[in-house]
């Protein structure tokens, strides 16, 4: 008796298992389908307003899909979760601060929503930057650098969304086609107060941003020996200059600087500095 009662469970559930469950209609069209306004035919397939109303879970394959699809409005839904129209609400959301990793979420003209395209999404850096780079180890003119040569400033990376930046090159290299905004700044640390005597000589210091070995946007100072930055302890000479320009796909973008009668701008060498924290290279792509 107890094994017969067991074929007979068994029977039932295997057919429970396969079968569709429909509420409120006896045409379920998924595995679980509820109809919400009673108004599905008893066969074939509903009309598009008659499944406006309906919610379904449908088993599915194919890319993106998985096995089991939920459709609300529809009963053939064509992604994971499938709603036909309306939005989406969460009354209260998680409002964690973000972190660096976090994606952008847009949806397509077809509603599907996906990671946006283009460059990662940053907390700390605005929507379309690309490149954060400064600091690192200061210079000098005695060591680092000659006169009336131009110089490639290597900086350390901060923010490198498309890892595009060498900090050993100081080069970035253009990831794709587009319109980009560059900022530049160098920083020239010269002796502190009361350690230089001012004499009238000078000498020239030039800042560049510079496109596949050309400068597209120069910044120039004279820098007076003994001259002082009030408040200061240490003599700081910023020399920043930016550019828009639409590059290119594998061109290569360097902030550069130079200095000409170097000798005239400090009694020594060794006192003129380029200060990297002082400085850096900024770049957004805005198309």
């Amino acid at each position: 008796m107890n094994k017969s009662l067991q074929i007979i469970v068994l029977l039932f559930l295997s057919e429970f298992i396969y079968a569709q469950i429909g509420i409120y209609t006896s045409n379920p069209q998924g595995i679980f389908h509820i109809d919400g306004s009673k108004d599905n035919p008893k066969s074939g397939t509903p009309s598009v307003v008659q499944q406006s109303n309906d919610f379904a879970v449908a088993v599915n394959s194919g890319i993106g899909q998985g096995t089991i699809s939920v459709g609300i409005g529809t009963v053939v839904p064509t992604e994971r979760i499938d709603i036909v129209n309306g939005s989406i609400r969460i009354r209260d959301i998680n409002n964690n601060i973000g972190l660096g990793s976090d994606k952008l979420l847009v949806a397509d003209s077809n509603g599907v929503i996906k990671v946006a395209g283009g460059e990662a999404f940053s907390v700390n850096n605005s929507g379309n930057r690309i490149l954060n780079a400064t600091a690192g180890s200061n210079l000098s003119a005695d060591n680092d650098w000659n006169d009336n040569e131009f110089t490639t400033l290597k900086l350390n990376e901060q923010y490198d969304t498309m890892n595009s930046y060498d900090p050993s090159t100081g080069e970035f290299i253009v990831p794709k086609d587009g319109l980009y905004f560059m900022y530049g700044v160098c920083g020239f640390i010269t002796p502190a107060e009361n350690s230089e005597v001012f004499d009238g000589t000078s000498g020239d210091a030039f800042t560049a941003l510079v496109v596949d070995g050309g400068r597209v946007s120069t910044a120039h100072n004279v820098i007076y020996k003994g001259t002082k930055n009030p408040g200061m302890a240490a003599n700081l000479f910023f020399l920043v200059t930016n550019s828009t320009i639409w590059l290119k796909a594998g061109q290569k973008i360097t902030l550069q600087f130079l200095t000409y009668g170097t000798s005239n701008m400090v009694t020594s060498l060794s006192d003129l500095k380029i200060d990297k924290t002082s400085s850096k290279l900024i770049i957004n792509k805005i198309l």
